[in-house]
């Protein structure tokens, strides 16, 4: 399942348009990226709330978004199996790469930073 790439020094697979990267695979994290390539698009929307609500408490501005609206400009998530981040490398509102720490399988979303 998992591939490594000389570009990135880690493994990555795709599922379900997501991309998984770890360090190391095993049939422990196989599972994972399965799990949470199958809930991804039924936590998109509560993941881009949270987003939404972290720049505003940030004073990050973006102008007026809605959570469809950045859900549309997100693009492909890379998903970080070792750390439990999500990362938005393709993001279409500013040239940042936007990073979301995540707990359990998508269940709860820690921090938001930006990077790049």
């Amino acid at each position: 399942m998992f591939e490594y790439s000389k570009e990135d020094a880690a493994y990555l697979a795709q599922l379900n348009g997501i991309e998984f990267i770890c360090e190391e695979p095993s049939e422990e994290l196989e599972e994972t990226a399965r799990k949470l390539a199958e809930l991804y698009e039924d936590r998109l929307p509560a993941l881009a709330e949270f987003i939404l609500e972290e720049m505003e408490t940030d004073g990050l501005d973006f102008g007026p978004l809605t959570v469809s609206e950045l859900m549309d400009a997100l693009g492909k998530p890379q998903i970080d199996l070792d750390t439990s981040v999500v990362h938005y490398l393709e993001q279409t509102l500013d040239d940042h790469i936007f990073d979301v720490e995540f707990d359990g399988d998508l269940e709860e979303f820690l921090i938001f930073t930006l990077d790049g």
